[in-house]
């Protein structure tokens, strides 16, 4: 049986590192969009069959101009997104279709993850339930105490960094929004919402490609891979 996913895009930040008067979703990457070329990548995939996009509330009419063009392959909705980035997924999830059965969340300010990248995560997560891509950290990692001071070296073997697109099941996810709800917690992806209630979260191992577009630096590496097309393995 094919698996179908509904793709959410998490669109709803507003990007104060990034030090712009306006989201950096909405900057332009390669003359277009950050937020379009994440949402070419998530269409391209074929076990996505409907995406959600959740945009700021002041600038759904930007989001729907840069979604439109995709309305042809697939059906886009466009709703409107919280305050922190776990109450944006959960105004997407609610929003999705009563048959729905697996969710792809992907941050919107990774724009150059692959289509392949997504399938692959898509297939773990049919295998044990929800995955993830990451990927392992080679630098040696410190943690210090608040005065920048080192405590220790942590063992660096086991540390990933979690990237985006994060795939689950809608039940297991709507359990998961629910107790974070309930405790307070404050969760930054989905795989600690899932984590909290005991759901095993598998990894794909992803691409320093796929980074999140942080500072103006970012979106200038951003762009020189666009340019040259050039594969960061």
């Amino acid at each position: 049986m094919i698996m179908k996913v509904t793709a959410i895009i998490a669109a709803a930040g507003i990007g104060k590192r990034f030090g712009s008067q306006k989201p950096k979703q909405f900057i332009e990457l390669a003359g277009k969009p950050i937020l379009f070329w994440s949402i070419k990548a998530i269409i391209s995939c074929p076990l996505i069959e409907d995406v959600i996009i959740a945009g700021p509330p002041q600038n759904l009419s930007e989001v729907e101009k840069i979604a439109q063009p995709f309305k042809e392959k697939l059906p886009i909705k466009i709703v409107e997104g919280g305050a922190l980035r776990q109450d944006s997924v959960e105004l997407a999830v609610n929003a999705c279709r009563d048959e729905t059965k697996w969710l792809a969340i992907h941050d919107a300010a990774r724009p150059l993850v692959t289509p392949i990248q997504i399938e692959q995560v898509c297939l773990m997560a049919r295998e044990i339930g929800a995955a993830i891509l990451a990927l392992p950290i080679h630098d040696t990692v410190k943690e210090v105490d608040e005065n920048g001071l080192i405590l220790k070296t942590l063992e660096r073997t086991r540390l990933f960094r979690a990237q985006t697109p994060q795939v689950c099941k809608k039940e297991d996810l709507l359990k998961a929004i629910s107790y974070i709800k309930e405790t307070g917690i404050e969760a930054t992806d989905e795989a600690s919402m899932l984590e909290a209630i005991g759901i095993a979260v598998g990894i794909v191992q992803g691409s320093r490609k796929n980074f999140k577009i942080t500072t103006k630096e970012d979106l200038l590496l951003a762009e020189a891979l666009i340019n040259t097309n050039q594969e960061i393995q």
